[in-house]
């Protein structure tokens, strides 16, 4: 047999013979006593056929073969047997997977573990034999890694590194040890195992940039962040972190460190000081950020900061040149003809080109139809000629002003005057002293405030003398009070604010009222009287002190009083003794039955009962019984029941109290009348049913209560005892509580069985003691309470089921069903999988807990599994859980639904691009689950790749290099393998591998261009980037990576690399120091760039590098030469002709020709009708003949001026004198002075102003004077009391504010001016007092005088 056959394969069917008949031939087979206990777990026999078929599972590995002692029994009376023995040999099959061990890991290493370092020790092991328990061990080419076979039995293999590692490309390594056995199908297993690899300072720090370049204002603030320099470094930890310092370099004995500062800790630089453009314009030096490994590795950077100019020198005069001060005086003939030069300012500003750049314009000019100025170069220029009505003296103000922002300016005063005399031809010229008016403005402005101050002062005191001497004139018709004031209306006012007085206040309190704020919001009624009296605050309403008072009437209503009168009844009671009469009667007596002769029994006289009135009144109840008038008996008028009179059975005798009463004379005699019990109530049960719910687990011997019986009656006709119908596991003990009654407990004298009966119906009966008895009984049901004491049962114990393989899923493979005898939650059953199901048919079959449903959920694969062995537990929901279960055995049959597998045994990937042809790179197995045709399978790839196939054994390919390779062309191959079945239809499969080619330095750097030409302005930044030479390089890594310099050369004993610098990472090209054209204009060398590869490769480029000029020389007078200073004294004769040259003005410049092309003009001409000026050659020549009009010294100012952008110029002087013999001197030169106006149109506006203001000043004295000097008539109504008010208009009193903090004060202040308003804000109650006092400012409240109150007429 093969093992692991399917449980109920048919073995043997054996088969024995009996030669007798009928039962005698009968036979029955069966294990004999020597069949180990092992085989029949695995075997079973069938006792009627023989057949013997596999029940357990086969295995191999267990045991190789089965040893079976078989009888066979005939039935008859003295049975006879036959014996044989079954020997049966396992086959091995492939269905043990290899088992991988790890016996020894390391799961964290170096980074710089040395090559050959074993990693980890595995042993590998198969259960099986032969091929199929022969196992190889492989992992992935791809990683680092490779195994060696250290023993064969059993078998280890090492793990050991092959390639060095770096932890930054990969940190950890996931290795996947697969094993694989050799069998058919062939098993496999695989094991991971995480390798961590530790950091190791073996990077160094990278900034982003090579080259920084930053820019600074200038007057930054020190301290100031430039910018934050930060490095990375790829390790770990502490071979991470960076330190930042600057390396030091001194500049003109500074060093780097006194200048910036860098943060050790984040590369963050900042600036020290405060830079100036105009002294440092830029800095170079080199950062390095070193990690904190060991040893430790760092990293250099340059940075240059370049400091960029702000607008923060402001421009200064150079020309005209200013001895003392900033006023400049210049003289000019008063015949000066149109556009002729007066003056030229020239200002100059320290700041860069931009910020330098300098206007003129005009601050002040006295005519400013005479003078013209050039707002770029400032000249001066007479607008045309002067006339006899200009003045002889001008005053010029001129502002340059630069181009910044917020712009920057100077200024230049220009005194100018014209004179009639001819001008002397003296180099010195002489100042004369400009004479200014005694008082400048601000002098003037000074002396006005003092005088206008001053003023005000004396003004202020003689108003405060006036105001201190004036008196205030009492009221003549005042009486001698000024205190009290008595309201005689009925006024409205409250919650008052205080208004201002000019010398009193007045205080208007609130007396005898006790609530509410002093508010009133609405006028007071007119007419009101206010008597005035000072109140202390201590007492609640003042009295008058010193006058009399007319006093407010009040008038109130008074209710009178009720008088009530009590009426005292007087009752007479006769009291009379009695005594108390008992008899004693059974209940329920007949209607009229005679209970006694009271007449005889109390001794009264029969014949006068019904004259005295005879009744019976019985105490508390209903009338039972009555007299008869006539005999004086006593008899029942209606059947008295015991039970209900007496209600209570606390004591066992009833009475009944009766009353008999006769008038005349009144007597009442006291009858007590016992009633005595009868048996005539059977016991009751409260309830018809009495339900009890036991468990059937409950012991023997366990007492329920039961409710008792109850009876009305009393005594012994009460419940007695009571009886239980007939069970088997019930019985009663009855009980006698303290109060006498009778109850029953109920016994449970035999356990119970809900399965078998789960209800019982008993019968309790009460009987009392009454003659006869009576009884009542009641129904007892007993529900027996289920427990969970059976076990779930499955229809069958072993259940075969077979399927086909790849049955949907959700098919529906078998419907178990389990019963369980309990209720309840106690035969709720769930159903699960055994611990014993294997983790395959978990994830293969689904069964439903509920219902027990078993459907497929995975997918069913003959050639994975081809018997799914299952135990299945059904288990109740019981407190403690009972369960049952059964075994399931599914067949899987087998179906052609396999495809063809490819495996790749070695895939040797990334391979050099110089790989020779023919180089195997990858071993290929292919095969096929199915057999025959369905298993035969065949293998290609794509016909475009330079690769083919070659078959080496049976189902092995080898795939080889059939032509040559260039990564360049082709990086990597997607080489796709696709194997295919014949069978009908066809099944096929494909894997695709990723061939990696690595990189060959086989390529030279490459430059965009073969020749650069590179322009350069001069006077350009040292360390200014003039371009990126970057050449591409199509290798990878190293051999891709370029390194640029300059070829050495030399020109004038001076290296390339003294005056350029190229970046060796990416070619950026640098000038090192300031190129000047007119020194050099060019320069041709050779760059190089080298890969750093393994030999390096490198390619050269030509560089020409152009200095372009710039116009930044000045043009210099050559010719006329001047021996000292700018000026030039020429003579000529007088008499020379039209045309004649006079002078000739040269000027080289060092420029460019462009930049150097120069043209000359007159800057400035004493006659410009007289001298011409050729812009092209600087010739000067005489445009006529001079005439005696014409002046003897001429002053010609001659500019010349370059082409560039912005232009440059210079400027010559000459000084010529005409002759005719010898040269005449003249003597000084006169000036006229100039005159000013003694007042300009300011200072008459000022004189004006301060006339004004005097005027208004005056007036305004002699107004308050006026007012304050004249007399207020006192009014007639009012009595003499300077300090009452009276008012005879109608005031209102508003908005007033309460002063008094008092609970029964109020103050109200009146002011006497006469615009106060006083705001009431809510009524006062009427009737109320008022009292006024006057307050003087200086106290809070004043004291009462002794004149007569004065009423204030409102």
């Amino acid at each position: 047999m093969t093992e692991n056959s399917p449980i109920g394969t048919t073995v043997l069917k054996l088969n024995a013979t009996d030669l007798d008949e009928g039962p005698n031939s009968e036979l029955v087979y069966s294990f004999t006593l020597y069949t180990s206990e092992k085989t029949q777990d695995v075997f079973a026999i069938n006792p009627n056929t023989g057949e013997i078929t596999v029940k357990g599972t086969i295995d191999f590995e267990d045991m190789k073969f089965y040893e079976m002692h078989i009888e066979a029994r005939d039935k008859g009376t003295y049975p006879l047997l036959g014996q044989c023995k079954v020997v049966l040999h396992v086959m091995d099959m492939n269905d043990n997977y290899p088992e991988i061990t790890l016996q020894s890991v390391k799961n964290t290493v170096n980074e710089d573990v040395p090559v050959g370092t074993v990693i980890a020790l595995v042993a590998i092991s198969d259960r099986d034999t032969g091929d199929n328990g022969k196992v190889n061990l492989f992992i992935h080419d791809s990683i680092p890694f490779v195994l060696n076979k250290s023993s064969d039995r059993p078998m280890h293999y090492k793990l050991i590194v092959s390639k060095p590692l770096d932890r930054e490309s990969v940190p950890d390594y996931d290795i996947t040890l697969i094993a694989r056995d050799s069998g058919k199908p062939p098993l496999s297993d695989n094991e991971t195992i995480t390798l961590h690899l530790l950091d190791v300072n073996d990077n160094a720090p990278h900034f982003p940039q090579s080259f920084y370049t930053i820019r600074v204002m200038e007057n930054n603030a020190p301290g100031a962040l430039l910018s934050s320099l930060s490095a990375f470094d790829p390790d770990l930890h502490e071979n991470q972190y960076l330190v930042y310092f600057i390396v030091e370099k001194e500049i003109a004995n500074t060093s780097m460190s006194m200048l910036f500062s860098i943060n050790p800790e984040n590369g963050n630089l900042y600036a020290l000081k405060t830079f100036d453009y105009e002294m440092e314009k830029d800095f170079l030096f080199r950062i390095e950020a070193r990690d904190s490994g060991s040893p430790p590795l760092s990293s250099i950077v340059s940075v240059h900061i370049i400091i960029v100019d702000q607008n923060d020198n402001v421009p200064v005069i150079v020309s005209p040149w200013r001895a003392h001060g900033s006023v400049v005086e210049e003289k000019i003939p008063r015949s000066t003809d149109k556009g002729s030069l007066v003056a030229k300012v020239i200002a100059l500003d320290g700041d860069s080109v931009h910020n330098s750049r300098i206007s003129y314009q005009f601050l002040q000019v006295s005519d400013a139809s005479l003078f013209s100025l050039d707002q770029y170069n400032g000249e001066i220029r007479t607008m045309r000629m002067f006339s006899y009505k200009d003045w002889q003296h001008h005053r010029l103000v001129v502002v340059a002003k630069d181009n910044g922002e917020p712009a920057l300016s100077a200024t230049v005063t220009i005194k100018l005057s014209t004179v009639e005399t001819a001008l002397k031809a003296s180099s010195d010229m002489t100042e004369m002293p400009l004479e200014y008016d005694i008082f400048s403005d601000l002098n003037f402005y000074l002396v006005i405030g003092l005088g206008s101050v001053s003023f005000l002062l004396l003004i202020t005191i003689l108003v405060t003398i006036v105001l201190k001497c004036q008196k205030v004139k009492p009221s003549k018709t005042a009486p001698p009070c000024r205190n009290s004031v008595i309201s005689e209306r009925n006024s409205t006012i409250a919650d008052s604010t205080l208004v201002s007085n000019d010398a009193y206040w007045y205080s208007l309190f609130l007396a005898e009222t006790r609530k509410g704020k002093l508010v009133v919001r609405q006028p007071v009624p007119k007419g009101s009287r206010y008597i005035v009296s000072s109140i202390p605050r201590s007492t609640g309403v003042s009295e008058t002190t010193c006058c009399a008072s007319a006093i407010l009437d009040f008038y109130e209503t008074m209710r009178p009083n009720k008088r009530y009168v009590h009426l005292i009844v007087l009752l007479h009671t006769v009291y009379v003794l009695a005594s108390v009469t008992h008899y004693s009667i059974p209940e329920e007596l007949k209607e009229g039955s005679v209970v006694a002769n009271l007449a005889n029994d109390l001794s009264l006289d029969v014949t006068s009962l019904i004259r005295r009135k005879m009744r019976v009144d019985i105490i508390a109840n209903k009338k039972y019984l009555d007299v008869n008038k006539e005999t004086g008996e006593l008899y029942i008028v209606e059947k008295i029941d015991r039970e209900h009179i007496c209600t209570t059975k606390s004591t066992s005798s009833c009475y009944l109290k009766l009353e008999v009463t006769l008038e005349n004379p009144l007597r009442i005699f006291n009858i007590e009348l016992e009633i005595l019990d009868m048996n005539d109530n059977a016991p009751q049960f409260r309830r018809d049913a009495i339900h009890l719910d036991i468990s059937e687990s409950t012991p023997k011997g366990e007492r329920f209560s039961l409710s008792n019986a109850v009876d009305p009656d009393v005594g012994g006709n009460s419940v007695k005892t009571y009886h239980l119908s007939e069970s088997e596991h019930f019985n009663i003990e009855v009980q006698t509580g303290r109060d006498g009654s009778k109850f029953a407990d109920l016994i449970l004298r035999k356990t119970l069985d809900r399965e078998q009966q789960a209800m019982h119906n008993l019968f309790l009966t009460a009987v009392d003691g009454g003659t006869p008895p009576r009884s009542g009984t009641v129904s007892i049901i007993v529900h027996v309470l289920d427990n969970n004491d059976n076990a779930p049962l499955f229809d069958n114990s072993i259940y075969s089921i077979k399927m086909m393989e790849n049955s949907p899923i959700g098919s529906l493979v078998i419907d178990l069903n389990a019963t369980d005898l309990d209720e309840g939650s106690n035969s709720d059953l769930t159903y699960s999988y055994s611990l014993y199901t294997p983790e395959k048919t978990h994830e293969t079959f689904h069964l439903n807990p509920s219902t027990g449903e078993i459907t497929v959920k995975g997918m069913l694969n003959y050639e994975d599994f081809q018997i799914y062995d299952m135990e299945v537990i059904a288990a109740d929901k019981g407190v403690n859980s009972l369960s049952g279960q059964c075994t399931i055995k599914i067949q899987i049959e087998d179906m052609n639904d396999n495809h063809p597998e490819i495996s790749i045994k070695s895939f040797q990937t990334p391979v050099s691009e110089k790989i020779d042809v023919n180089t195997v790179i990858a071993v290929v197995s292919v095969s096929d689950k199915d057999s025959g045709d369905n298993g035969v399978v065949d293998l290609h790839i794509p016909r475009n790749m330079p690769f083919k196939l070659r078959e080496s054994s049976d189902n092995y390919y080898k795939l080889v290099v059939s032509e040559p390779l260039d990564r360049e062309r082709v990086p990597e191959y997607d080489i796709t393998f696709t194997v295919m079945d014949r069978g009908s239809p066809p099944l096929s499969d494909n894997e695709t591998m990723t061939l990696h080619l690595l990189d060959v330095n086989d390529n030279v750097p490459h430059f965009p261009q073969s020749f650069y030409t590179i322009r350069v302005m001069e006077n350009n930044a040292p360390g200014a980037l003039l371009t990126s030479l970057t050449a591409f390089d199509p290798d990878l890594h190293e051999n891709q990576y370029l390194v640029y310099f300059i070829v050495e050369k030399e020109i004038a004993n001076t290296s390339m690399s003294m005056l350029f610098s190229i970046n060796p990472e990416n070619g950026n090209l640098y000038a090192l120091k300031t190129f000047d054209y007119e020194m050099e204009k060019d320069f041709l060398f050779h760059i190089e760039a080298r890969d750093s590869g393994s030999p390096p490769l490198s390619s050269n480029v030509s560089v020409h590098i152009i200095v372009v000029d710039q116009n930044d020389n000045a043009p210099v007078i050559v010719s006329p030469w001047r021996a000292h200073g700018s000026v030039v004294e020429e003579k000529i004769p007088r008499s020379t002709d039209k045309g004649s040259l006079v002078a000739k003005v040269i000027a080289l410049d060092l420029d460019s020709v462009h930049n150097s092309r120069i043209s000359y003009q007159f800057l400035q001409v004493s006659d410009a009708s007289l001298f011409s000026l050729d812009q092209y050659n600087g010739e000067i020549r005489t445009m006529r003949m001079f005439s005696y009009k014409d002046w003897r010294h001429h002053r010609l100012v001659v500019v010349a001026k370059d082409n560039g952008e912005p232009a440059l110029s210079a400027t010559v002087t000459i000084k010529l004198s005409t002759v005719e013999t010898a040269v005449k001197a003249y003597s000084d030169m006169t000036e006229v002075p100039l005159e000013y106006d003694i007042f300009s149109d300011l200072n008459l506006y000022l004189v004006i102003g301060l006339g004004s203001v005097s005027f208004l000043l005056l007036i305004t004295i002699l107004v308050t004077i006026v007012l304050k000097c004249q007399k207020v008539k006192p009014s007639k109504a009012a009595p003499p009391s300077r300090n009452s008010v009276i008012s005879e208009r109608n005031s209102t009193i508003a908005d007033s504010t309460l002063v008094s903090n008092d609970a029964y004060w109020y103050s109200l202040f009146l002011a006497e001016t006469r615009k106060g308003k006083l705001v009431v804000r809510q009524p006062v109650p009427k009737g109320s007092r008022y009292i006024v006092s006057s307050i003087s400012r200086s106290t809070g409240v004043s004291e009462t005088s002794d004149s007569a109150p004065s009423t204030l007429q409102v």
